[in-house]
């Protein structure tokens, strides 16, 4: 894997449809955003973390708003999958 310093390119996640019961037994469908996992690097030269996008506060976690990752990597699925 090699490092990629679009950030813009990172997968953020998806959003899937899902079902609420209320207690009088009724059900809502609700929209859940179902984040992606990322490798990202902060521009410190020594940080390196496991992130996702936050899309309430638009940043990704770990990361300041003002000082976002400056490059990420996607996360690797297990060999048996």
């Amino acid at each position: 894997m090699t490092w990629n310093r679009d950030m813009s390119a990172a997968p953020k996640g998806t959003t899937e449809m899902r079902q609420r019961k209320g207690r009088d037994g009724s059900e809502t469908d609700y929209e859940h955003f179902v984040p992606a996992k990322i490798i990202a690097a902060a521009a410190d030269g020594k940080t390196v973390t496991v992130s996702n996008w936050l899309p309430e506060q638009q940043r990704w976690n770990m990361f300041a708003k003002e000082h976002p990752p400056i490059a990420w990597m996607p996360w690797p699925d297990h060999p048996g999958a």
